[in-house]
């Protein structure tokens, strides 16, 4: 017998979130004052030298644990928010800490890092403050550590509203209180697939229960990619979005000693003048404790997933784990390694007073020349970094010994481009900088202007397109990003058209799942392009793998979408099960992927290129919706030579690693979305790299 849960048991669940939480109620993001505690920055957050570790072929251990942090004011009176994060050694997790946030792992170009992960996060059931208070949703495809059976995919039935799909006999059963299940992913990191960190890579505390991709507790990472700001956070299956919010995210940038490879003009090191900025929005009950309302981005279908929200929206911004706080700067340049951490959140990042940044790199390395600009847009997943210089705005104005405040803005509305604005006085506000007046230290000041070159000529950023030939066999994919739609709106978010579970839509996928469909060559290079047909925009990040972006052009969506909604009609492709023709068949703009051609319906005047700060090495982009967003994908390191294709070279030469190779593990990588509550439902594909080309025909 099938049970239903009535909406009045959805509000309940709601307010409760689970039997070991209270009730939470949502604090007036008003009364917190802005501006009023320090930025947490070096001896607030861990630093930890992986490398000196790992030089000497040890490890250090990362364990993920539930402590206190000051987010809010001290002067609010509030008790200290619970969270999780990650404790290193000779952190004191028994006291409030100033950050949630962390550590910063500083690694060394060249030399591997071994990390071990351990899990130490009580659960409600045992007396977790925060698990009490997260709404775990069983309906989703997700870790699942007891096999505890909620979701039974169904036929998709639109003419009985609220029985779009199956949930067996879990419809009634409020939120997990079992075990938290965590995994930790590098994400710009070029790893093996074993220890890539992936959704299925999951363990509970004492590594009890696993996922099919557990590879054990300690990881290899070897470093061998450019300097470049990186960061670690946990991507558990269908928990992501919760474990994340909760606090697991630090930031991992590599350094490179080698003076060949240095920037052509200097930048300010890791130091008091090189600061990581993770940005994230948090909402907070009338405790002081973080709350994931649920009422931020209201629920569109309770009765199918009683928890699960399209995107999880705060009402306050936090940076490096406080809320609008400020930074004290002296009137000379300071880098800021930009990581957008949210869960769904877009910035649009301006500052007053007339400063400006001055971007020198992307996700994954330096851009050739410094790049000005008024505004940063960043999404979910991106990192950016930037110079900026406190002497212009401070200039003339510090006569009288008296600070200059320079405020970070915000202007990007959500959802991305189109939904709502941002709050004045809340939301449109990001931090503060107080220019004092003075240089207090010995360290010199720098010097990077508008076109400055930065990136090493050593190692150049070439166009990887070079190295794609139709001609001789190159791939190019057309690939859809969907909404899967309910009797209240989204159901859940596709790549593709295919749930992250779905299997057998190739022969040939490499692994025991078989739920592959990106099959690429190492050492090849692919042009993907991503067919937005939502109504949001959508950050899609890859694993393992650098990319560039080469343009974004609008297409005919009503057009389009009729010609593929009646070709999924005719093949008998419901929502979420594949595209409409089988995936390797070449359609007629001679790309694979399985759905109808795009390239008629584009419109060639309006091609825009991207923006001049996006021109480096990325590993997340913006696809914009009612747009095709094109990528030069290639399987392959940064700085290896464009050359043509060879089928003959061994995949292990690609990379320190082969990535061709399971390591008994039976996952390779992912490919999706980076606004999480999307990746925790169903907007996340698999795909392995090969010996050998796709078969296509």
């Amino acid at each position: 017998m099938k049970t239903k849960i009535s909406i009045l048991t959805v509000l309940f669940l709601v307010l409760a979130v689970g039997t070991a939480g209270a009730v939470q109620v949502l604090l007036d993001p008003l009364t917190i004052p802005q501006f009023a505690d320090p930025l947490p920055v070096a001896g607030d957050i861990s630093v930890v030298n992986a490398t000196s570790a790992g030089a000497n072929g040890d490890t250090f251990t990362v364990t993920a644990k539930e402590f206190r942090s000051q987010i809010l004011p001290v002067s609010m009176g509030l008790p200290a928010s619970w969270v999780w994060g990650y404790a290193v050694a000779g952190d004191d997790t028994s006291v409030v800490r100033p950050s949630y946030l962390g550590p910063v792992i500083v690694a060394e170009r060249g030399v591997p890092a071994y990390p071990v992960y351990r899990n130490e996060l009580p659960s409600a059931m045992a007396g977790g403050n925060v698990a009490a208070n997260l709404p775990i949703d069983m309906t989703l495809d997700w870790a699942n550590p007891d096999g505890i059976d909620c979701f039974i995919p169904g036929i998709f039935n639109p003419t009985i509203p609220g029985l779009e799909y199956d949930n067996g006999t879990c419809g009634t059963i409020p939120s997990w209180m079992g075990e938290i299940p965590i995994a930790s992913h590098l994400h710009g990191g070029e790893v093996a697939p074993a220890f890539d960190g992936g959704p299925d890579a999951w363990f509970t505390p004492g590594e009890v229960k696993t996922g099919p991709g557990f590879p054990g507790a300690m990881y290899e990472y070897p470093n061998e990619q450019q300097e470049s700001t990186i960061w670690f956070h946990d991507h558990a299956l269908g928990i992501t979005r919760l474990n994340v919010y909760a606090g697991l995210a630090g930031a991992y940038p590599i350094i490179d000693p080698d003076p060949a490879n240095a920037p052509q003009t200097p930048l300010p090191e890791l130091n008091g003048y090189d600061i990581p900025l993770i940005i994230q929005d948090r909402s907070f009950d009338t405790n002081g404790q973080i709350f994931y309302n649920l009422a931020s981005n209201p629920q569109p279908n309770p009765t199918v997933h009683p928890f699960w929200i399209p995107e999880f929206i705060g009402d306050t911004i936090v940076v490096n784990g406080k809320t609008w706080p400020y930074l004290e700067v002296e009137p000379r340049q300071y880098r800021f390694r930009f990581i957008n951490g949210s869960n769904a959140r877009f910035y649009d990042l301006s500052m007053n007073k007339g400063a400006k940044f001055l971007v020198i790199a992307t996700d994954d390395g330096y851009l050739n020349n410094a790049v000005s600009t008024n505004s940063l847009i960043i999404a979910p997943g991106e990192r950016y970094e930037a110079i900026v210089d406190f002497k212009n705005v401070a200039r003339g104005k510090l006569k009288n010994g008296k600070q200059v405040d320079v405020t970070m803005f915000n202007a990007a509305a959500t959802p991305f481009p189109a939904g709502g604005p941002v709050v004045p006085g809340l939301t449109d506000t990001v931090m503060q900088f107080r220019v004092m007046p003075g240089m207090l230290s010995t360290v010199p000041d720098t010097n990077v202007v508008a076109g400055s070159p930065i990136r090493s000529l050593a190692e150049p950023i070439l166009p990887i397109v070079n190295g794609h030939d139709p001609l001789t066999g190159s791939i190019t994919r057309q690939l859809t990003l969907n909404e899967v739609i309910g009797s209240g709106g989204p159901l859940e978010l596709v790549v593709n058209n295919s749930k992250f579970n779905l299997a057998g839509l190739i022969p040939g996928s490499g692994t025991p799942l078989g739920r592959e469909t990106e099959l690429p060559a190492a050492g090849d290079t692919e042009i993907w392009e991503i067919i937005n047909i939502t109504a949001d925009a959508h950050p899609m990040h890859t694993h393992l793998v650098s990319f560039q972006i080469l343009d974004r052009t609008p297409f005919d969506m009503a057009g389009w979408t009729a010609q593929y909604d009646a070709l999924a009609l005719s093949n008998g492709v419901e929502p979420g099960y594949g595209p409409p023709n089988p995936y390797s068949m070449l359609n007629a703009d001679g790309a694979i992927g399985g759905n109808p051609a795009i390239n008629a319906f584009k419109d060639p005047l309006l091609v825009r290129p991207p923006l001049p700060y996006e021109m480096g090495w990325k590993d997340t982009v913006i696809t914009y919706p009612g747009e095709v967003t094109r990528i030069a994908v290639r399987w392959n390191t940064t700085d290896t030579p464009v050359a043509p294709y060879n089928p003959a070279a061994s995949p292990a030469t690609n990379y320190p690693f082969d990535p061709t190779m399971l390591a008994g593990t039976g996952v390779g990588y992912v490919w999706h979305c980076h606004i999480i509550d999307h990746e925790d439902n169903e907007m996340m594909r698999n795909y392995v790299v090969g010996a050998t080309r796709q078969p296509v025909f």
